[in-house]
């Protein structure tokens, strides 16, 4: 949020006299002296080459700042400046360009945010004791429909009807509250006995409570072994063509716009998809499957009729797996890792020969 610390930064220096801020600040207020204003602009469009996500970020946040009104599609939003000379304009942020920009921005995000999930770890399933119906509905309900039995005036026929109707009430309520209860107890062996399996890593438990979990990932994941303290999976990942055809860029303006990817950038941000599934994968393993100590994970990409794989990773339960950008260290690993190639470091399948025997037999 770089851009937020410089609004409260501006905010203060233009509620501070020019000397105090030069003794507040004397190294920042030197530099900017002594750098030519050319070469800030410049740092600032490097920035935003190196860094399009939080340059885009900031941007957003300045457009909910100063007021962005809308994401209009519409060209007509970039105006000439009533108060500036020919040829300055403001920009809303709202362009077509910058439309575009902030659509991929939402897709790429939303394609990344799979890194940033957390799973809750499974826990021995506690079940309440039961609750005692309430006597009073029952007594009502039966007393209105057996009150015509008796005359209005027939005062202790009434109360004995009353006190019947009472007793009978109490009577079905603890029969119901004692099967309540011999369920409940049934119901808690059966959990302890499901707990201890998978503490365990019963197969049987395991493997299916895996396969709910991971169900609902973007990447779909195949379960071939999930026993005791070690699980082999497939994970099938997304191709290139998921990612937007252009990323968001500010430009050294400071206006939102879009631009199309290098092959360069597009193949580190596929890499980095790569590796957020990877590492979503891997975390809800661990979170699902208290008794699971390793897991090899294969990520795999669909080709025309066959399988491509890009990965074969061994993961340790005792990894770094709470950082985000841990996923991305272990697919650098030149023997487990990604393959990348050429200038640009596209992502490349692996060779047959370098795909272990065991694995051919058993890619789907």
């Amino acid at each position: 949020m770089g851009f937020a610390r410089r609004v409260v930064r501006k905010s203060v220096r233009k509620a501070t006299p020019r000397s105090v801020r030069k003794v507040m600040h004397p190294v920042g207020s030197l530099k900017t002296a002594v750098t030519p204003r050319p070469i800030r602009q410049a740092s600032r469009a490097i920035y935003t080459v190196t860094n399009p996500l939080g340059a885009a970020e900031n941007a957003l946040i300045g457009a909910a700042l100063y007021g962005r009104r809308s994401r209009s599609t519409s060209s007509s939003r970039t105006r000439t400046s009533s108060s500036g000379s020919p040829g300055t304009q403001t920009v809303s942020g709202t362009g077509i360009r910058a439309a575009e920009g902030v659509a991929s921005l939402d897709q790429l995000t939303e394609l990344m945010a799979v890194q940033r999930a957390k799973f809750s770890p499974s826990r021995r399933l506690e079940i309440p004791d039961p609750i005692r119906a309430d006597l009073t509905p029952l007594v009502q309900a039966e007393w209105q429909r057996r009150k015509a039995e008796v005359h209005i005036w027939q005062r202790a026929l009434r109360r004995r009807l009353k006190a019947e109707i009472e007793v009978g009430a109490a009577a079905e309520i603890d029969d119901q509250y004692r099967l309540d209860l011999e369920h409940t107890a049934d119901a808690r062996v059966r959990a302890e006995a499901w707990w201890q399996a998978l503490s365990r890593g019963d197969e049987d438990v395991m493997r299916p409570w895996l396969k709910s979990a991971f169900e609902d990932n973007p990447a779909k994941v195949m379960i071939y072994k999930a026993e005791g303290v070690t699980a082999f999976l497939f994970l099938q990942l997304p191709g290139i063509d998921v990612l937007p055809a252009k990323r968001v860029h500010v430009t050294p303006t400071g206006r939102l716009s879009s631009k199309a990817w290098t092959k360069t950038e597009r193949n580190n941000v596929y890499a980095d998809l790569c590796a957020a599934h990877l590492l979503a994968t891997l975390r809800e393993a661990w979170a699902v499957a208290p008794s699971l100590q390793s897991v090899r994970v294969v990520g795999l990409l669909k080709g025309e009729g066959h399988f491509d794989v890009l990965f074969d990773v061994d993961a340790d339960r005792a990894g770094p797996w709470h950082r985000d950008d841990c996923g991305s260290e272990v697919l650098k690993d030149p023997v487990s890792g990604l393959v990348r190639i050429g200038r640009t470091e596209e992502v490349e399948r692996w060779p047959t020969d370098r795909i272990d025997p065991a694995v051919l037999g058993l890619l789907p």
